[in-house]
């Protein structure tokens, strides 16, 4: 009876933290689509200094200037951008489908999708973005994939998982103005 007992609570204690495991996984989840919206939304109000928040400390470290010179050079791009007669008109992220615990980093990918109005018509982009959170989804870090492969990724970033999962580029959607 005892031994019956003692199996029935080991067994409850491991479904309890199986289940608190996956609490935290799904709140992951949700940590990183809302960073990403975030991330999103401050590149479409043009408050780059946000924006640049989210960039992954690697990333910045190549840059002049850090943080400050990315988001210098953010302006200067979507500047350059709308010069040309081109708006982006919306950023938008897919909740993950995955989260991965690799050596206590949290890391997922998510779909990104953009708008782009250009004179004669519109554009729909999809992308994948990885996201990097170091302390268990209280702070999430993006990298754009931009059609580069997880192999290409690891040289700067070694600590990705090769769980990870990015799908083969899609081509843009062109809609011409009617």
């Amino acid at each position: 009876m005892m031994k019956k007992l003692l199996l029935l609570l080991y067994t409850t204690a491991l479904a309890h933290n199986a289940h608190a495991q996956i609490d935290d996984m799904e709140a992951a989840k949700k940590s990183a689509f809302m960073a990403a919206k975030t991330m999103d939304e401050a590149l479409i109000n043009k408050h780059y200094d946000d924006y640049v928040v989210y960039n992954h400390p690697k990333v910045l470290e190549q840059v002049k200037g850090g943080r400050a010179g990315m988001a210098v050079q953010i302006a200067q791009q979507i500047k350059d951008i709308e010069e040309s007669g081109n708006v982006i008109t919306a950023v938008w992220p897919k909740m993950p489908e995955t989260m991965i615990d690799t050596a206590g980093e949290w890391q997922t990918t998510l779909q990104q999708f953009m708008e782009y109005r250009l004179p004669e018509g519109k554009i729909k982009s999809e992308t994948t973005i990885i996201g990097i959170s170091p302390d268990k989804g209280k702070t999430w870090y993006f990298l754009d994939v931009a059609g580069r492969q997880l192999k290409d990724l690891k040289e700067l970033f070694p600590q990705l998982s090769s769980q990870l999962v990015i799908p083969p580029a899609k081509e843009a959607e062109f809609t011409p103005d009617k």
